[in-house]
């Protein structure tokens, strides 16, 4: 009689210590603090944790998976709290810092983490940079886990956080997959207490979104500490002369995440040969894509070092670890650097060896004649990377396997194109519809999609702003246009996170414009995720009541109880403004 294996149950993700498990890159990020509270309870050490973001792909479904534990991030320690906007939450994070400075504290450290896209990332850039120049606690630690999309994929534009977190000083680190997040994850951890600065996961959408079995080994990895490390103090003291030895001491804590990534060897050399010629860098999921390239040109991870290719794995892109990569360069006559968007790592590259003993000509955006070889623009997949580098390959004098396109087993469907649309039921499916020929501005969210309709439906849609700048381009062009009048759309979610202000800028302004506000009780477009404040509509309408103007009153009170009083509340509303004086 042969025993019936016990089929792995979703919980197992979380509770195995132990042996494989399947983890998509979210749930690897919702992981990585419940591994790292039992490590330091093994330690000894009591370590709370605290975890605030605002939603936004490709982290979306983050908070989502968060949620669902809540009975197991209480009993890790884990405090999960949604932030309003990306700034507030980066600010919390900051509290959780100095939390164990202060008399009081109940825990031997905090580890903070913040997470949003690259957008985000731009608007929290300020509190970002406060909270890295007071610096992380030694025992405590903070991360900033930012999702990028090269692509655009569910942005308004390309984005991609690699430059925006060395001008904030942020170390950062790039996972390729699951197994990435959690092993580099702790790398992160352990960096940011050792030096005392933030430290950055970046996360793409193939990552947060792939799936792989993980190894959890309890040694893996078993990170190695610099001399020296774990003596920053956090201070929120940012006035002279704490301030000047703060920005001195930058420089030091770079050191010591330059030293944490050589003696941990997070960029490694592969496949090293005594004849190779030519070098390839990658970082993150582009290693895994350079990989897929080389096989279709005939090199196997196993015939590497036969093939005069070397690679260079970058797991830290900033601060570049420089003796590794002159360690790479050595005897080569060209480095190819594969990446997405700027040539942000190539640059890197380029000024670590400038005036070194080893000086291979460094290429990658740009062919040897200049021309286009790795574009700039859009993701960098197996099919774009595999001609160009065939060309450099046969450039160096290196035989390339000549391989058919379909050789990848992909079939290719025809799809009927639709144009995206509301959701029938949905308030933006009737409420977006001006009178014609109005002026119409989009926004972040589901109205944004105005973009794409008919104009008869969605009227002349005028501009397309930031979250939180909804319906400002109208204050630049009422001045120089003979029109008088603007609609501007907004969700509640965006009203919660930042449009508000947006609105009280019109009033600020005196602009002559209609706010369409668009209620659905939902941040629809990264998952359906309540928004943070939970406001209802009546609540909604209190907050735009205090926003009137002077000379409109007795409305402080009004308790909206159904659509029909609503409506009537408004109708009122409107009515007083109307007998309003035109401004002198």
């Amino acid at each position: 009689m042969t025993e019936t294996m016990a089929r792995p149950q979703p919980r197992d993700r979380y509770a195995a210590t132990s042996g494989r498990v399947q983890l998509t890159g979210v749930q690897a990020l919702a992981r990585l603090p419940i591994d790292q509270h039992r490590r330091d309870l093994a330690n000894g050490r009591c370590v709370g944790t605290l975890i605030s973001g605002y939603e936004g792909s490709p982290l979306a479904g983050y908070d989502q998976e968060l949620g669902r534990l809540k009975q197991l991030l209480d009993a890790n320690d884990v405090t999960f709290v949604p932030g309003l906007n990306e700034e507030a939450a980066a600010t919390a994070i900051q509290g959780s810092q100095l939390a164990c400075t202060l008399p009081g504290a109940t825990r031997d450290g905090v580890l903070g983490i913040w997470y949003g896209k690259a957008p985000g990332l731009d608007r929290a850039t300020d509190a970002l940079r406060h909270g890295n120049l007071m610096g992380s606690h030694p025992r405590g630690g903070a991360l900033v886990l930012v999702g990028d999309d090269p692509a655009a994929k569910s942005s308004t534009l390309p984005c991609a956080s690699d430059s925006a977190l060395a001008d904030l000083n942020i170390p950062y680190l790039y996972p390729a997959d699951g197994q990435d997040v959690l092993d580099l994850g702790r790398h992160a951890i352990e960096l940011s207490r050792a030096s005392g600065l933030w430290v950055g996961l970046k996360i793409v959408t193939a990552v947060a979104d792939g799936s792989s079995t993980v190894d959890l080994a309890a040694d893996r990895p078993a990170p190695r500490i610099p001399p020296g490390a774990g003596t920053h103090a956090p201070t929120a003291r940012l006035l002279h002369p704490t301030l000047g030895q703060l920005e001195r001491g930058m420089e030091h804590r770079l050191r010591l995440a330059r030293e944490y990534a050589r003696l941990n060897r997070l960029n490694r050399v592969v496949g090293r040969g005594q004849d190779d010629v030519l070098g390839v860098v990658a970082a993150g999921h582009t290693w895994l894509d350079v990989l897929a390239a080389l096989r279709r040109l005939g090199i196997g991870e196993a015939d590497l070092e036969g093939s005069r290719v070397r690679l260079l794995r970058v797991a830290m892109p900033w601060p570049l670890e420089e003796a590794t990569v002159r360690e790479f360069a050595d005897g080569l006559e060209e480095i190819l650097v594969v990446e997405e968007k700027r040539s942000f790592l190539e640059a890197a590259i380029r000024n670590a060896l400038y005036g070194g003993p080893a000086q291979p000509a460094v290429i990658g955006k740009r062919d040897a004649d200049g021309s286009e070889l790795l574009p700039a623009y859009g993701e960098l997949d197996a099919d774009a990377i595999t001609g160009p580098l065939r060309h450099r390959m046969t450039a160096r004098g290196i035989a390339a396997s000549a391989v058919p396109a379909a050789a990848d087993g992909r079939v290719t469907l025809p799809l009927v194109s639709r144009v995206p649309y509301f959701c029938s039921g949905c308030p933006h499916n009737s409420s977006t519809k001006p009178l014609p020929g109005t002026l119409v501005g989009a926004g972040i969210g589901c109205h944004a999609l105005v973009l794409m309709m008919d104009e008869s439906q969605a009227g002349a849609v005028t501009g397309l702003s930031q979250m939180g700048g909804e319906g400002m381009q109208w204050i630049g062009m009422a001045p120089f246009l003979d029109r008088d009048h603007f609609v501007q759309n907004i969700g509640d979610g965006t009203f919660d996170h930042s449009g508000s202000l947006a609105i009280r800028a019109a009033v600020a302004a005196g602009a002559n414009m209609t706010y369409k506000l668009l209620y659905n009780s939902a941040v629809a477009m990264t998952g359906g995720q309540r928004p943070a404040s939970g406001m209802t509509v009546p609540q909604i309408v209190g907050v735009l009541l205090a926003e009137l103007p002077d000379g409109v009153r007795g409305y402080e009170n009004v308790k909206i109880r159904s659509v029909e009083s609503y409506h009537q509340a408004m109708a009122e509303l409107r009515a007083q403004l109307d007998e309003l004086p035109d401004p002198p």
